[in-house]
């Protein structure tokens, strides 16, 4: 993994001031805007893993990355759904033990079934958070729903790429905690610095689907026919 290069390669792109300011304008625009960006992000992977991450790439297809938005947020939606169930889990059995009464024996149980599945909730986000470059880039670069769901080929490809997703994972950890300090710049401050981040991140995703291609992973290069709509 080339961390030099995710840090840089934007400003290397003569326009990136410009395509910045478009993406702080989409981060500022509620759901159509983020869902714009996001598919935005989809074309940084998409054009990293085929080898040519500059210049970032024009704002010319608006309603293209909203599509591309839409369709990653779904991917995400249903990889997410594992979490979700935990989570609402650990919200009825709260609920269960105060509609139960003030009772020791029943706190107790209530406490405890809260704890579990609030553990196995978070673990289970901190797992989808480390794949998430596999089976996400999948669809990056073929354009299909169905790549980022082929368990199979994802499970294999998250085997030969174990210590690029960790690398890639603790990365994103200090992006995240490194972007909160934009609140000291107040609202901008803040927009830019996880622009940036989301940015570095979005590359190197593309940099692990690029690696798997090398090592001749299926879905690593997309058919030249296939657009990603």
């Amino acid at each position: 993994m080339d961390l030099g290069r995710a840090l840089t390669y934007m400003f290397q792109d003569p326009q990136w001031v410009k395509k910045a300011l478009i993406a702080i304008v989409m981060l500022i625009i509620p759901i159509i805007g983020w869902l714009i960006f996001y598919g935005y992000l989809l074309r940084i992977m998409r054009q990293t893993a085929l080898g040519s991450d500059v210049p970032l790439p024009e704002w010319d297809d608006f309603g293209g990355d909203f599509v591309r938005g839409i369709k990653g947020f779904i991917i995400n939606l249903v990889w997410n759904i594992p979490v979700l169930i935990l989570a609402l889990c650990g919200q009825i059995g709260a609920l269960l033990g105060t509609v139960a009464g003030a009772n020791r024996e029943t706190e107790v149980i209530q406490s405890l079934v809260t704890l579990c599945t609030n553990c196995l909730s978070w673990l289970a986000s901190i797992a989808l958070a480390f794949i998430s470059p596999v089976f996400i880039t999948r669809f990056a670069v073929t354009g299909e729903m169905a790549a980022a769901f082929a368990l199979p080929q994802i499970f294999r490809e998250i085997r030969s790429s174990a210590t690029d997703l960790l690398i890639v994972f603790l990365i994103s950890m200090v992006l995240g905690l490194a972007a909160l300090f934009g609140v000291i710049l107040c609202l901008v401050g803040v927009i830019a610095t996880f622009l940036y981040a989301w940015w570095v991140q979005a590359q190197l995703y593309g940099q692990v689907r690029r690696r798997l291609a090398a090592g001749g992973e299926s879905a690593a290069t997309p058919s030249p026919v296939t657009p990603i709509v």
